[in-house]
């Protein structure tokens, strides 16, 4: 999630690929790059999706896949969601469902959100570096939040409130998505990681 490195001199982060898959034990990541400046570039969501695609195999031979990249699939923080990367990611959950994607984890908002549509997850996590998106400004106009916290569904009142009716909660916080497997289910915990306590756990049955 921490792309913002990648135009930096390091020679580790460039070596890589900007799209990758990773598979530990029995659960598979994909690792997609998006441009990291806003608005997204869709050529770079083209990139990241058809990545997946053209290596599809490796995701099904794993037990539970993950998503992982920078920009937000959904999001109430500063930048909010991108409608053409938001409905690319939907697309493949909805025509793949062999892959069994459980989850997607992001950044670049700062702030946490969680979003469900149907059995997946949508999580934003952006503790990487600056300060707390300040979302109770008035600056932020109709995307302004009432308080330093949300819950529930959210009217889609701009283009960047897309899949604001699938939302679950956001806290103006830096947090923690520690993902616990339990038998017949995965337990997600948001861990504020100012006070070490947990905000709120989220169970998927599998």
């Amino acid at each position: 999630m921490g792309n913002h490195d990648e135009p930096g001199n390091f020679s580790q982060v460039n070596g890589r690929e900007k799209n990758f898959f990773q598979k530990v034990r029995n659960l598979g990541f994909y690792f997609i790059h998006v441009q990291q400046g806003t608005p997204i570039v869709d050529a770079e969501v083209d990139r990241g999706i058809q990545f997946i695609l053209d290596n599809i195999n490796l995701g099904v031979q794993s037990d539970h896949v993950f998503i992982v990249v920078h920009h937000p699939v959904f999001s109430t923080g500063e930048f909010g969601s991108h409608q053409y990367f938001s409905q690319k990611i939907e697309q493949l959950i909805t025509d793949h469902p062999e892959l069994k994607i459980r989850a997607t984890f992001s950044g670049h908002d700062h702030m946490f959100s969680a979003f469900q549509k149907g059995s997946q997850f949508f999580f934003v996590n952006g503790a990487g570096g600056g300060g707390i998106d300040q979302m109770t400004d008035s600056s932020y106009g109709v995307r302004q939040w009432p308080s330093e916290e949300l819950h529930g569904p959210q009217s889609v009142v701009a283009d960047n409130c897309y899949g604001y009716d699938l939302h679950l909660d956001s806290w103006m916080k830096f947090t923690r998505t520690e993902v616990n497997f339990e038998p017949g289910k995965i337990v997600y915990n948001v861990r504020d990681l100012d006070s070490d306590v947990v905000l709120k756990s989220y169970e998927q049955p599998i």
